[in-house]
């Protein structure tokens, strides 16, 4: 597995700001898990990692590659 990295992060649907600004950063091996209540925002953030939405803003990084813009496989 290769490093995740968010930078600035930032998602909208129409007028709701659904992500604003989220940094993250997930090292090689490490595990982490997203909490909060419903429309927070954990889903939308998944979904912009794995390629599914593309934020207004922002960068997804796997490894040291931007893949903000790549289509999921």
């Amino acid at each position: 597995m290769v490093k995740v990295r968010l930078e600035n992060l930032t998602k909208r649907f129409g007028k709701v700001v659904a992500i604003s600004k989220v940094n993250l950063t997930i090292r090689d091996g490490e595990f982490i898990v997203l909490l909060g209540p419903s429309g927070c925002g954990k889903t939308t953030t998944l979904r912009c990692i794995a390629g599914l939405e593309i934020p207004d803003e922002g960068k997804v990084f796997f490894g040291d590659q931007d893949v903000t813009l790549l289509p999921p496989k």
